[in-house]
């Protein structure tokens, strides 16, 4: 197996991603990191209507999507309904830090991806810093106890 499995806050993901390959490729790594897929859509209107009907832990987003919402729009509402957001895309913008938990960059490697998610579950899960992924920017702040 490419990654152990092992318990996690962070179980049912949704999988936001406009280029299909891409979407494929990381529903494909997600799944053997031990998570649960409900949906993978390529724009913000499907994304929105996921986030209503299911139980969604985290969302994987690239800001880029089909559609008319843009990335940005998706990942603030995530935020608002206390959904936790990876940024997946090639640049991570200046105010990611306003709608997103983290940002891994593109390209990344299968384990970097799975690696980033067990970041966002570190720092929303456990209120810790977490530890170093190449590519990925964290927008941790701690929480008072």
């Amino acid at each position: 197996m490419l990654f152990a499995h092992r318990p996690s806050c962070i179980k049912r993901l949704l999988i936001i991603e406009d280029d299909p390959l891409t979407a494929f490729d990381n529903e494909h790594t997600l799944k053997l990191g031990g998570y649960d897929i409900v949906a993978t859509v390529d724009s913000g209107e499907a994304a929105v209507a996921i986030m209503a009907a299911e139980p969604i832990d985290a969302i994987v987003l690239d800001l880029g999507l089909a559609g008319h919402m843009t990335g940005r729009e998706v990942a603030r509402l995530a935020r608002d309904r206390g959904i936790a957001v990876l940024l997946v895309t090639g640049q991570c913008p200046e105010d990611g830090a306003d709608i997103a938990v983290a940002c891994l960059g593109k390209p990344h490697s299968a384990s970097a991806l799975v690696a980033a998610l067990r970041a966002v579950e570190t720092m929303t899960c456990k209120n810790q810093a977490p530890r170093k992924v190449s590519g990925l920017t964290t927008f941790w702040r701690p929480e008072a106890a």
